[in-house]
């Protein structure tokens, strides 16, 4: 007999599923939302009832078809006696919206079927049949109410025949699925004839590292195929165990990268099934992603749509799964395109999506991870640009109100019918009034201990408005201000939640410059945020073409455990097909910048002229690129074009083209950091240079200030920590721009004399120079370019 384990919250749901998607549907909850409410709660229950029990472990198995399902589960809260009575303790905004569903929808809602199935275990095993009742809990204010709710044996026992059908039919199809995955596993060839230079050391290294189950932090430079060198690894290791491979980006523009790495697969005999989510609100067909029935009839009737079709097997169908086939599912079938994509990953091999599903406030790790029947361990996760999760997690709970922000929402709030244009208008005041008294009253920027209880109010009051607007038949359009304001104020009031006030890597700053006025929380270090989110898998593999100095990235990712291996792999490519030079006579510091805008615009001008092509010039900033373009002189026969603060799309694909057509040898001025200096290929001729001028170090000001304080006590590496590796980071990926492919050629010029300083020399990648950074300084640089060029044309003779 084979033995499926099953948590009991995985076993009580609704057969078939039924309903609507919303958010009292209980279809999506995550365990530990609420866990900390629980436990207050159970403690509190614990002291006014008498023998009252919490966390009960209940344990019971069925035989079916030849499996025995073992469900275990603890009940919240138990009172033995004569009438025993098993309570179910749910938090929720709207308790009595919550009350009212459990009621209306009985054995149709996963959270009655949890009660009820308590009950039945009880019943069966003590033949006393339990009391059964809801213990429901506001989450943001001092309420509660018990529910009641009622076991029929016979129609438990009828919906548990459906239910174990159901999951006998759900196992057959997860063997079926082992079967087909260990079988990719045995037959899965790599897609070119031979692998590339390092390539083949990248893939025995993740081999070697996932055996003994390693988490592995890996520097390797673009060229070097490290995408498909991580991917055909991670894949092959959790097919052979019935698992999928997660593979997450900062940005869905690199996530193309990924899907042509599984198509080489795919076109080479390789089956398996790749699955890319996009964001809520690219797939989104109404004007607001907003989960409610009655405002979205894609969320209406979800998962009676989703049976009545046989949409799962449909989608079971296919081999590659990206947003045009969900949105062509929504638009035949009436469905959510989003909650299509999520219901797709378990039969994905591959998943390809966004960062913020795995770190995330409420991502949906849950269902990535999960491990499903025959399956042995967990899924492979494969983080790429990895150099950007301490930052990006970071800003994922920095959330910042601003009183300029909320007034300018006002206008738009008198447009709304008049019967919410007044209500509207009076929370705007309560949110700037609550901004007001939190805020400093002179102008300055200081350090603010924030009480959480007016913020939470408001949120309240915030919620209850949008609860009226809903239910209402107001037209909701694209960028409705009622939801913009309370998903505001909201993502604040959560983060503040969470973080409490107390946490030392977390601070909060208020500020009032005379205009404005805005309190921000800054999170230095989410590294306790989301380090239990690497133990959803099996083995992770965090991998960059810039990820030194390892220890600060594998901290501020929270991967820095006995677990963790370090790897740097040189470039493929030939040494003398690149000139890297350092320039430490110009600096960028501050106190000497206005001396050296001519010596900048001068060093690009004759180094450009020496061979006619396409350069790019990276600053630190916006204001550093006007003042050197002011100085600058264009060389004979260049044009020059430069970087906006805000572009759009179009207006960058316009000038990635112009420097595709090369009709003009052009030198395009940009930022580090900014949009044409990272996650752009530049490959062949487009670009033959790049000069890369200063570390860009964050401003200094006071929430950088506050940071490095952290970093010091914390780490012992203040100034590294806020101001250095963030910057150089930046800089070496603008570097990085100019040698994409075995056949470029190009230079890459450094311009400030701290690049040589070990701080920050320790960030260039290893393979630039043997020994020391000084080796990369000229005494001639005119000539030492003027001899690498010649010496390229003298190859190309030979």
């Amino acid at each position: 007999m084979k033995v499926i384990k099953l948590s009991l919250q995985d076993f009580a749901m609704p057969s078939p599923l039924r309903g609507s998607i919303e958010p009292s549907s209980g279809y999506k909850t995550s365990m530990e939302k609420g866990r900390e409410l629980h436990q207050k709660i159970q403690a509190e229950r614990i002291a006014e009832i008498p023998d009252y029990e919490s966390e009960v472990s209940i344990n019971h198995f069925f035989e079916r078809d030849g499996y025995r399902f073992e469900v275990s589960g603890r009940m919240d809260g138990f009172t033995p006696g004569d009438k025993p009575h098993i309570e179910e303790i749910k938090s929720s905004f709207n308790i009595f919206d919550l009350g009212k569903t459990l009621r209306d929808k009985r054995m149709d809602h996963p959270y009655y079927l949890q009660l009820l199935t308590y009950g039945y275990f009880y019943w069966v095993q003590n033949d006393v049949k339990p009391d059964l009742s809801f213990h429901l809990v506001s989450s943001r204010r001092e309420e509660s109410q018990d529910v009641s709710a009622y076991l029929d044996r016979y129609e438990y026992e009828s919906w548990l025949d459906r239910r174990l059908d159901e999951l006998v039919e759900n196992a057959i199809k997860a063997e079926k699925r082992l079967a087909r995955r260990i079988k990719l596993s045995e037959n899965m060839p790599f897609p070119f004839p031979t692998p590339r230079q390092g390539q083949m050391e990248l893939i025995q290294f993740i081999e070697d590292g996932m055996e003994k189950q390693k988490r592995m932090m890996i520097q390797a430079p673009t060229g070097l195929g490290k995408t498909m060198g991580v991917l055909y690894p991670s894949l092959k290791e959790s097919l052979k165990r019935g698992q999928r491979v997660i593979y997450i980006t900062p940005k869905n523009s690199q996530q193309s990268v990924a899907e042509e790495a599984i198509e080489k697969l795919q076109v080479k005999g390789c089956n398996a099934k790749s699955l890319t989510i996009t964001a809520k609100s690219k797939m989104c067909m109404k004007a607001e992603p907003l989960c409610n029935p009655d405002y979205c009839e894609f969320a209406k009737g979800y998962y009676d749509k989703l049976a009545t079709h046989d949409l799962r097997n449909e989608l079971h169908k296919k081999k590659k799964l990206t947003s045009r086939v969900f949105k062509n599912m929504a638009e035949k079938y009436e469905v959510c395109p989003f909650e299509l994509q999520i219901e797709a990953i378990e039969e994905a091999d591959t998943v390809i999506c966004d960062y913020n599903y795995i770190f995330g406030h409420e991502g949906t790790i849950g269902r990535l991870s999960a491990t499903g029947y025959s399956q042995e361990g967990r899924p492979n996760l494969a983080i790429d640009e990895a150099h950007n999760l301490p930052s990006r997690t970071m800003g994922q709970f920095s959330p910042v109100l601003s009183s300029y922000a909320i007034e300018t929402m006002r206008e738009e709030m008198k447009d709304l019918p008049k019967k919410f244009a007044r209500d509207g208008e009076e929370l705007i005041d309560l949110c700037l009034m609550t901004i007001k008294e939190a805020s400093p009253d002179k102008v300055e920027t200081k350090s603010l201990k924030l009480d959480i209880d007016p913020f939470l109010a408001v949120n309240e009051e915030l919620k209850s408005f949008l609860s009226r607007y809903l239910e209402s038949d107001v037209e909701i359009k694209a960028r409705d201000v009622v939801l913009r304001l309370v998903f505001y104020w909201s993502e604040f009031s959560d983060t503040l939640m969470t973080v409490g006030t107390t946490d030392s890597a977390f601070f909060i700053t208020g500020q009032n410059d005379g205009k404005n006025r805005s309190i921000k929380i800054t999170c230095c270090d989410a590294s306790e945020l989301i380090k239990d989110r690497y133990d959803h898998f099996q083995n992770v593999v965090a991998f960059s073409a810039t990820l030194k100095p390892f220890d600060y990235y594998a901290k501020l990712a929270g991967l820095d455990d006995e677990k963790l291996v370090l790897e740097e792999f040189m470039s493929p490519f030939k040494a003398e097909n690149r000139k890297v030079l350092i320039i430490p006579q110009i600096s960028t510091k501050f106190s000497v910048r206005q001396q050296n805008y001519p010596k900048i615009a001068e060093t690009i001008q004759r180094v450009a002229g020496l061979r006619s092509g396409n350069y790019l010039a990276f600053f630190p900033s916006f204001d550093f690129m006007e003042k050197t373009l002011a100085a600058f002189k264009v060389p004979a026969g260049f044009t020059v074009t430069k970087q906006n603060r805000y572009m759009k799309n179009s207006d960058v694909e316009e000038i990635l083209e112009k420097l595709k057509a090369q009709t003009h040898p052009t030198i395009l001025f940009g930022v580090q950091g900014g949009v044409f200096s990272e996650g752009i290929d530049y490959a062949g001729d487009m670009v033959i240079g790049a000069f890369v001028i200063g570390p860009p170090l964050p401003s200094f000001d006071f929430e950088r200030e506050r940071m490095k304080d952290y970093y010091e006590t914390s780490y012992q590496a203040g100034f590294d920590y806020a101001y250095t590796f963030p910057a150089m980071a930046k800089a070496v990926q603008a570097a990085g721009r100019v040698i994409r492919t075995e056949s470029d050629r190009g230079i890459i010029v450094l311009m400030d004399d701290r690049f040589l300083e070990k701080s920050y020399s320790q960030s260039l990648p290893q393979d630039w120079f043997e020994a020391s950074p000084r080796e990369l300084v000229s005494s001639s640089i005119l000539n030492d370019v003027s001899s690498f060029w010649s010496k390229l044309e003298d190859t190309k003779v030979k």
